[in-house]
């Protein structure tokens, strides 16, 4: 799309998108900023835990060898998260 290839070609320096850019499609960047390490479920009408690799493949999007030499992954979650 072309806001991936605006991305790509620095043109962009942010991009905000959901958890699916995790998964299938190839943007690198410096730093990867994640809101929350939960989803609201559709089928069970509350809120989910994301499964380790999706967080893992979220922060992976960060410091790409091919690109980048390291990168920076921030997980910003509310205080009650944190005590779990």
């Amino acid at each position: 799309s072309l806001v991936e290839e605006l991305f790509s070609n620095n043109k962009i320096q942010v991009l905000v998108c959901t958890s699916t850019l995790a998964w299938g499609v190839n943007l690198p960047s410096h730093l990867s900023i994640i809101k929350g390490t939960e989803y609201y479920g559709e089928k069970t009408k509350r809120y989910v835990d994301y499964v380790i690799t999706d967080i893992l493949q979220m922060m992976g999007r960060a410091g790409r060898p091919q690109y980048d030499q390291h990168g920076k992954a921030v997980i910003l979650v509310h205080e009650p998260e944190l005590l779990r």
